[in-house]
């Protein structure tokens, strides 16, 4: 389960427009990263009547190679091709792979509670669920 909660949905003459904000200044999403995440966004809204036929455009805010610069780049999402059910299950199973290992390493070292540290909001989840 991905969670997904689209940060705006707007209307023009031509129907539903779907923007995705990307603000990674270095190293964006690009080939199969960019695939898989389309793939998995298409997906989604595909599950939505109200969405499905929705325009999804990915506008990228990153710097390009050798600039400091940013300067935006509108991806339609339509123009990225889909990965197949097969590839797409292996890209998710190397990065569940890794997330659980991370999520085991860091609660190998989990720190020692700094007395003067202020106590944790119990209302506030963890970044990691613990």
């Amino acid at each position: 389960m991905v969670p997904f909660d689209p940060p705006i949905i707007y209307g023009s003459r031509t129907g539903v427009v779907f923007p995705w904000f990307s603000f990674w200044k270095s190293n964006p999403l690009a080939d199969e990263r960019l695939s898989l995440f389309v793939t998995m966004v298409r997906e989604i809204l595909a599950e939505d009547p109200d969405l499905e036929a929705a325009d999804f455009q990915i506008l990228d805010f990153s710097a390009p190679k050798g600039s400091k610069d940013r300067e935006l780049k509108i991806v339609q999402a339509s123009d990225v091709p889909s990965l197949s059910e097969a590839r797409k299950n292996e890209m998710l199973e190397i990065f569940a792979e890794g997330y659980f290992a991370a999520q085991a390493e860091l609660g190998a070292e989990a720190p020692v509670a700094d007395k003067n540290e202020a106590p944790s909001d119990p209302n506030q989840p963890s970044l990691f669920g613990r």
